[in-house]
């Protein structure tokens, strides 16, 4: 199903609930709601669970530069070079033993992906006879990081990468542009959640949204059709 759906599917129960379109619930709020259940009962998934269930994540592009390897690059520039997404990837839903990438590679989905790994495992690997090679990469500060200890791999050269993983807000997304020009989601794709966990998310809408809302008196006393809740 895709995103406008399970609004619609809220929307629906809204109806049942006698709240009607006049009582003028905007979409976005609706979203929001969605979002916030599909962030809270991912959380409480085991994350093994989670890497295996691929209904839940996201695929997104992302250019690549060359950045200075300081912590401080304005300050105190440490004049050797790291590649690093250009923007900050979205939010990730984060677990215990797990930052919420499933893979990260270059943009063809056959090619090798890069060995993923927490920051102080990428620094200190890919010294061994057998690593040497590899491409690591590493989330810090928000953003992808790559580097290798190897020159014959030309991984300086990477200018793209595609990322996959379980986003918090799967709307941000959308901000990242895939080689083709589109954006890489709109609410008119396949929402990452699965049935069965919506399931579960309608319920948790229904009783601590849709139920609030149904108790709230209503003030009929200027009902403009035009005015629409619209938060947050």
């Amino acid at each position: 199903m895709t995103g406008a759906q399970y609004i619609y599917d809220v929307k629906m129960m809204l109806r049942n609930n006698h709240i009607t379109d006049e009582d003028l619930l905007s979409d976005r709020l609706v979203e929001f709601w969605i979002v916030t259940q599909r962030a809270t009962w991912i959380k409480k998934r085991d994350s093994a669970y989670i890497k295996n269930d691929h209904s839940l994540s996201q695929v997104l592009t992302t250019p690549i530069v060359s950045v200075d390897r300081s912590f401080l690059p304005d300050r105190v520039p440490a004049d050797y070079r790291i590649l690093r997404s250009q923007e900050k990837l979205p939010e990730l839903i984060n677990f215990t033993s797990w930052d919420g990438i499933i893979s990260a590679g270059p943009i063809d989905m056959a090619s090798v992906r890069f060995n993923h790994v927490e920051y102080r495992e990428a620094i200190a690997s890919g010294h061994g006879r057998f690593n040497k090679g590899q491409i690591y990469s590493f989330v810090l500060n928000g953003y992808l990081y790559l580097i290798s200890r190897s020159v014959d791999n030309e991984w300086y050269l990477i200018s793209q990468a595609g990322v996959m993983g379980i986003f918090s807000d799967p709307r941000e997304v959308g901000n990242f542009i895939h080689v083709s020009g589109d954006p890489c989601w709109s609410i008119n794709d396949e929402y990452p959640i699965s049935i069965d966990l919506w399931n579960y998310m309608k319920d948790e809408i229904r009783k601590v949204n849709i139920d609030t809302l149904a108790n709230l008196p209503v003030d009929r006393s200027n009902d403009d059709s035009d005015i629409k809740i619209d938060r947050p």
